[in-house]
Parts: C-alpha cells; structure tokens; sequence
C-alpha cells in the first residue's frame, strides 16, 4: 500500500470515527495495520475504539506500541493512562498520565483524568491540586468545576469541617456560571445546602434541577430508552398512571383536573384495559405517548412531621446496642404528618420511574424533592442524633408497589445508615406476617464492587454466599407507621407481601440513604 493511499484510508477513517461509525473507522486502521504494523496513527486509534468498546486489555497493547513509536505524542500517553485506570493499573495509570502533563503542562485533560484517578483512589488533596491546574487551562468546561466541588464533599464526609461545604457550594456555583442549564451542578449545590441544614435552598436547587431534566430532549430520550421501551416496564407505569389519576379525579360527572385532558385519560383508560385483557402491544405506543406518560402533572407537598411521644433515648440505646444494627420504631410520624404524607403519595404525579419487580419510584431529585421531605430527613438525623451521629442524607426515594409481589431482591446500599418506613394502611396488608423487610446478619464482602451487591444480576450470587455461609436473617413484619433503620451495607430484601387490589392499598415504603 502507497503511502498516499495509507494517509487517504486513515483520513477516511477518522471521519468514520468523529461520526461515531466505530466498526467502519477501526475496519479502516485494521486495513492499515495489516499492511504497515508500526504505523503510529492506526496503532493509535484501533487502541482508542477497542477502549471505546471496553476492550481496554486489547487496547493497551496497541496504545502501548503508539507511544513507543511517538513517545512524546500527548494523546497516546493520556488514552494508555486512561485504559490502564480502566483494568486498575492505577501506578501504570499514573505513570502515563503524568508523561502526557510533562509533554504539554498546558493542557487541561491530563490533569483531570489523573484527578479522577487519585480521587478513585481517595487521594483527594492530590485530585484537588490537579483539578485546579486543570481548571487554569480550560476555565469554561462544566465538568472541572463541578468535579471540585463534589471532591470537597467527598473530603467533608471524612472530616465533617463545614467550611469545606462552603467552597464546594462556591464551585458548584462557579460550573453553573459556565452552564446555568447544567442540571447535576444544581443536584450537588441542593445536596451542599441540605447538609448546611438550609432547607428551603437545597429544595429550591433539586426542584431546579428536576424542571431542567424534565424539559431536555435528551435526558427524555434517554429515560424513555431506559424505562419504557420495555414492555413489563411500559406496563407497570400505564397502570399505575391511570390508576392514580382516576383516584385524583374519582368524581361522577368527568375529569376535572385541568393537567390532563380527557382525551389523555381515554387513551391510559383503553391501554389500562388492554393490559387487564391481555391484548396490550408496546409497539404501538407512540413516542409522542411516552413523552406525555413522563411528564409530572400534580406534586402538593405535605406538611407536619415526627411524633414526639418515642422515647428517643431507649430507642438510640436499642441500636446502639444492637449487632448488626437494626432498630424499629412504630409511630415514626404523628397522625396528622402520617395522613398528609399517604395523601401526598396517592396523589403527587411523580412516580415515572417503572421497575420489573412491578413497582413504580421518584427519587430526591426527580420529583420528590419538597420541603416536608427534606425536614422529616433532617428532624430525624436531629432528633436521634446518637445513631445518625455526623451523618447526611444522600439520597431518598419513595417505591409504590403492585399488591402482590414477590418484593426487591436481595442487595445492599452504598451509604452508612438505611431508613425502610412503610405508609399504606395495616388494613390493606392482607398476610400481618409478611409484608416488611428480610435483613442478612452479613456485609459486602471487601473485594465486591457496587455492582455485585446492588443489581438485579448480582442477586442469585448473594443469596448463594448467604446460603453457602448459613447467614441468619431477621424478618420484620409489615407495619403502617413503622421505620426500620439499619446499617445500610446489610443485605436486605422486601418480604413477600399480599395488600388489598385497589389503588390506594398499593404498598408504599419511603428509602432514605445516610453518609
């Protein structure tokens, strides 16, 4: 092959691949490669899509003899770094991104995909000093400021110094200046205002951040891919929609609820029934459809909140006393807030989210956020200040099961303290023995990721190490007004349950994550 024509296919090639055409673009550096092994270029860019395909072990290979044969090419040195971090290399990592800063100390990525290393690693004085120098090269990318900002986080949850939530609130504040539409900086400011206890502020930024979402092409695209072009999660969500809206406007005369239109309520009443009679087709929902069953058309927020009459101290004593961790209180929240709260739950249009376990969620900031939700999670970590200590919510969400379900599968989360409380009435739960919470006497062994012990594929390979090692396990029946809270790295599970078939008997647990 001529060398015109190599520089032609490679040409070619990276057009392929600025348009995302991977498998034309690494045909092309394949065909080069076959016929010119030490060119640079190919070498360099086959490394680069099998990185993109997470093939990173092939990849390093490649970009291993790209920097051998150009070792002052800065961006074969930053992708190998990159590729290492990915097979946790972390010191070859290391290595070769500090090649990339000493060949151009003048450009942004090297200092930040190393800040992201070190911060993997815990290194955040490191990281920070990295993702400042980054930050004077490239002082308009979203992502530096923001990254900053979530690092003081990361070190205030080691030291507790209230003035590091000062300079993240100042950083996530600076990447909203490079882009007032960047809805995970407002996420990360609402949560910094929420640990500084200012409540209204923090509810403020999360229900910015979930206007901004709901009204992005994007995320909308996205979410529809993930969660309704399933046909068992396209069908949890139809029935729970029309089921909700029939009891918001359950009068005689017609729908009277000016969010949503009869026609709308006709067409979710006909796939409602579709599903009943088991002739529903996925396919012919349109996207125009979808995009309509997404959007929130009711959130009044309730008010009131915990009881007073729970003898704190005993309480905190119980769990502090307690191995492993795990302490009930019944009559979490005074009548009132307990009413109000059921009544916010049938009725706030916020539940988008379907699951195949037949459940429906809204979480912190996707719809959930508001002012009660936010106190009730600080006036508990308050008022048992011993079990929560120094503690912060991190996330909240509220699950609305189908009426008989064999419950989640077994995980863990990834914070220090869980909060499990059920709402639905005790009438509407038709097994009192069942119905609650399963929880393992076991942690996360510490070689597992994330990923093994919170996903729906890791679940078969945790109930066999329970079984395996005879963990024991406690069952905690089902109870309206009832909180189970617990160290959250416990494996857990919901309990098979059997409530009334009605709308407003669904089960209902609300999940709040401290750290």
């Amino acid at each position: 092959m001529q060398q015109l024509d190599k520089n032609y296919i490679l040409t070619e090639a990276l057009n392929f691949h600025h348009q995302g055409k991977l498998e034309k673009a690494d045909h092309l550096y394949c065909k080069v490669l076959d016929v010119d092994k030490n060119n640079f270029q190919a070498n360099h860019l086959h490394g680069c899509i099998l990185s993109q395909k997470s093939r990173h072990s092939e990849a390093i290979s490649f970009l291993e003899k790209a920097t051998r044969l150009s070792p002052l090419n800065y961006e074969a040195n930053n992708n190998l770094a990159l590729a290492y971090k990915n097979v946790k290399n972390i010191s070859q990592s290391e290595k070769y991104y500090l090649n990339a800063i000493k060949i151009n100390k003048n450009n942004y990525k090297a200092y930040f995909n190393c800040a992201n290393l070190y911060i993997d690693e815990k290194r955040y004085d490191e990281a920070l000093e990295f993702l400042k120098e980054s930050l004077l090269y490239n002082s308009n990318l979203v992502a530096i400021p923001h990254r900053i900002g979530e690092v003081y986080q990361y070190i205030f949850q080691n030291n507790r110094d209230i003035k590091l939530l000062e300079s993240s609130r100042e950083y996530f504040q600076n990447a909203i200046k490079c882009d007032k539409n960047h809805a995970n900086s407002y996420i990360m400011l609402g949560i910094t205002h929420l640990w500084l206890s200012n409540i209204n502020e923090a509810n403020n930024f999360f229900n910015k951040a979930s206007n901004l979402n709901n009204n992005n092409d994007i995320f909308i695209n996205n979410y529809i891919k993930k969660y309704l072009s399933d046909s068992n999660l396209l069908t949890t969500l139809i029935k729970h929609e029309f089921e909700q809206l029939t009891y918001i406007d359950n009068d005689t005369d017609d729908i009277r609820n000016t969010k949503f239109t009869k026609k709308y309520y006709d067409n979710l009443k006909q796939l409602y029934l579709d599903i009943k009679h088991k002739r529903f087709n996925a396919d012919k929902i349109s996207l125009t459809f979808k995009r309509k069953l997404f959007k929130q058309l009711y959130n009044k927020p309730p008010n009131n909140l915990l009881n007073k009459s729970n003898k704190v101290s005993v309480l905190e004593n119980e769990y502090l006393n307690s191995n492993p961790e795990i302490l009930v209180i019944d009559n979490l929240l005074n009548l009132e807030s307990l009413k109000t709260l059921q009544k916010f739950c049938n009725n706030a249009n916020i539940f988008k989210y379907p699951y195949q376990g037949g459940y429906v969620s809204t979480f912190l900031t996707k719809g959930l956020s508001n002012e009660f939700i936010l106190k009730f999670s600080e006036d508990l970590r308050e008022t048992y200040k011993n079990i929560f200590k120094e503690f912060r919510l991190t996330q909240a969400w509220v699950f609305k099961h189908e009426n008989k379900k064999e419950g989640t599968n077994i995980h863990a989360d990834q914070a220090s303290i869980n909060v499990n409380f059920w709402i639905s009435p005790n009438d509407a739960n038709l097994n009192k023995n069942s119905g609650g919470l399963i929880l393992w006497d076991k942690l996360p062994p510490a070689d597992w990721s994330f990923k093994d012990y919170n996903s729906i594929n890791g679940s078969k390979k945790i109930e066999k190490m329970l079984i395996d090692n005879n963990i024991s396990k406690k069952v905690i029946p089902y109870k309206e007004n009832r909180a189970v809270i617990f160290n959250s790295k416990l494996f857990h599970s919901t309990d098979f349950f059997d409530f009334k078939d009605t709308y407003e008997n669904r089960r209902i647990n609300i999940t709040l994550l401290y750290d």
